[in-house]
């Protein structure tokens, strides 16, 4: 893999623990308030304006389609490792919901890794 490739999966991942990082530590109760009643919460600004920065950092980063689908695949394994560790599945009452969706999640993340490790991938052009 060249040094392109490789660039685009570590940005990918550093961008998606940035991104991680508005879910853990803007709290909820601050907003943007624009004057008139406007009012807009700045973790959801901030949690979209990640999203649209991971997709167009994937989108415009030019790479061979092998390694941008690598680098979504350590993007969504990120994102559901991190749904296990901080998601309070206990104390919430949606906890069982996502804690089944989180499972099936974790078999799709399997079978995503299990198509790189099975396939002889080249990751040059």
């Amino acid at each position: 893999m060249n040094k392109r490739g490789l660039g685009k999966i570590i940005g990918g991942i550093i961008l998606t623990i940035l991104w991680i990082l508005c879910f853990l530590y803007i709290n909820s109760s601050l907003v943007i308030d624009f004057g008139g009643g406007l009012t807009i919460n700045l973790k959801l600004v901030a949690v979209i304006i990640g999203l649209l920065i991971i997709f167009f950092w994937h989108q415009f980063y030019r790479s061979p389609t092998e390694v941008t689908k690598l680098s979504w695949t350590s993007v969504a394994t990120v994102t559901w490792l991190s749904l296990i560790i901080f998601f309070p599945f206990k104390t919430s009452n949606a906890g069982g919901a996502v804690g089944f969706f989180t499972l099936l999640g974790g078999l799709g993340i399997s079978v995503l890794w299990v198509r790189f490790f099975s396939d002889e991938i080249s990751f040059e052009h």
